[in-house]
């Protein structure tokens, strides 16, 4: 993102007129690891720092290494919540949000964050994620069964356009619950959830696309025998990169084992990790499937009551 020099100006002004250098100093080195005020201006260490110089230069710097968004948000956390105690009014506040927001970022209170706005394209790292970084998300797996039966029985034509539904059905839910898709591969996807309760969202995803393809089974099916999936999630970290393929992840090979050695056709299986995060309320529409002597997973199908 390209940073105007009014937005630079703002921020430079909110961090000198709103809090003292070692302040300034604590929320820098909260966003970008190892911070030293010292080190990054060259001052000696026995020369106290003026606020003006020590605010330019970690507006320089939260700038140069890709950090202003996440400094924001702090920023309005502080300014909303305090810091360690303390009231700190955070000033021209409004207008560094206003300047974000005209870059095509708007600030979601729910998150706590500023994401891509609804007129932006969507990316993979919902416009937060920095490239190689390792963060915490949920994925949820979709893998069509038979795919080389089906491919034999029927003609092309007709298998591609219910893998196209059956891809569309998928995407249109993921996005509904703040997801995003990160691969597809005709007859499957990867998709992934990293904002709010993630492990419940992707978990209720999951739970609404094997009700939506048992409803366009029975009403609009374009090959004469059902479309049967396996669907799996399961959540832990992993590094973000834009190009998938180059992508190497205890949790995805793991969400990889439970999809293809423990799930049954039109069945979604959720690892003990997932399941834990659910709460009450869905937990009741989980069985435990014990895999291992120390271990079990969590199995959900549809069924008539």
């Amino acid at each position: 993102m390209r940073v105007s020099v009014r937005l630079q100006t703002y921020l430079t002004r909110a961090l000198s007129q709103s809090m003292e250098v070692s302040v300034m100093e604590k929320l820098a080195a909260s966003v970008i690891p190892g911070y030293d005020l010292y080190a990054r201006s060259g001052f000696p260490p026995n020369i106290p720092i003026p606020q003006v110089d020590a605010a330019q230069q970690i507006t320089l710097d939260v700038i140069k290494e890709g950090y202003l968004r996440r400094f924001t948000e702090l920023l309005i956390q502080v300014d909303r919540q305090g810091l360690m105690g303390r009231r700190v009014s955070v000033r021209l506040l409004p207008q560094i949000i206003s300047e974000l927001e005209a870059h095509g970022l708007v600030f979601k209170e729910e998150y706590g964050r500023f994401m891509e706005g609804d007129a932006s394209p969507k990316t993979k790292g919902w416009g937060v994620l920095r490239e190689a970084a390792t963060y915490d998300f949920s994925f949820f797996s979709l893998d069509i069964v038979g795919n080389t039966q089906l491919v034999r029985r029927y003609s092309k034509p007709r298998v591609l356009k219910a893998y196209a539904d059956v891809r569309q059905l998928f995407t249109a839910i993921v996005d509904r619950r703040e997801g995003r898709v990160w691969n597809w591969e005709g007859d499957g996807g990867l998709a992934a959830f990293y904002l709010g309760n993630k492990n419940a969202q992707a978990a209720l995803a999951a739970m609404e696309v094997l009700l939506e393809l048992f409803v366009y089974n029975l009403f609009t099916p374009p090959l004469p025998e059902p479309l049967r999936v396996r669907l799996a999630v399961h959540a832990g970290p992993c590094q973000f990169l834009e190009r998938y393929e180059e992508l190497r992840s205890d949790t995805l090979r793991r969400l990889e084992v439970i999809d293809s050695q423990h799930t049954d056709p039109d069945t979604l299986m959720i690892s003990s990790r997932v399941y834990a995060d659910l709460g009450t309320k869905l937990e009741q529409f989980f069985r435990p499937v014990r895999i291992s002597r120390h271990q079990s997973l969590y199995r959900y199908r549809l069924g008539w009551a």
